[in-house]
């Protein structure tokens, strides 16, 4: 009884040891997949992770990027947005989604909007942060265009409503 007792046991956690395996496995499959870019670093700020989506929105590798400070793809003009990013992520803060731009490794800009999260170890502890990224130049050229269109077609009306004026005097 007893040698099958432990033989269950043993047999129960493996099935969950594979499970987690499983489950780890299919989430880094969908990290590693995604069209976003999904970014990792500690808390003093370095590169821990960098999955396909990064390559593709800021041009660096993997390779290039695990290991060096985040401020790889931080315009100078923004560096002053990353510390403030680590003592809100070291205080347990989310940061949802803000606008901002970062530098791909040409030099050109990036609109972006960022979601950054606490990363907790299995103590419970923050220990870094993750990132994830989404381009936005599209959606920002859009709205730029609809503004002009609205500010031509305000002063087409303007135009009209003047020319009215002068009918009707």
């Amino acid at each position: 009884l007893i040698l099958t007792i432990i033989t269950l046991y043993r047999s129960s956690e493996r099935r969950r040891h594979l499970r987690e395996i499983n489950a780890a496995a299919w989430l880094a499959a969908v990290v590693d997949n995604s069209d976003n870019a999904v970014v990792s670093k500690s808390l003093d700020g370095i590169i821990m992770s960098w999955n396909k989506g990064a390559t593709n929105l800021f041009g660096y590798t993997a390779d290039e990027a695990i290991g060096q400070p985040m401020t790889l793809i931080i315009p100078e003009d923004r560096l002053h947005e990353e510390p403030a990013i680590l003592s809100k992520l070291s205080a347990g803060e989310r940061i949802d989604h803000f606008e901002t731009i970062r530098q791909h490794k040409d030099g050109s800009l990036i609109d972006i909007s960022v979601t950054v999260s606490p990363v907790r170890n299995g103590r419970g502890e923050i220990s870094g942060a993750s990132k994830i990224a989404r381009d936005i130049r599209e959606q920002k050229a859009a709205a730029e265009k609809q503004e002009l269109q609205l500010k031509e077609m305000h002063h087409r009306v303007r135009n009209l409503f003047t020319l009215a004026t002068g009918v009707v005097q």
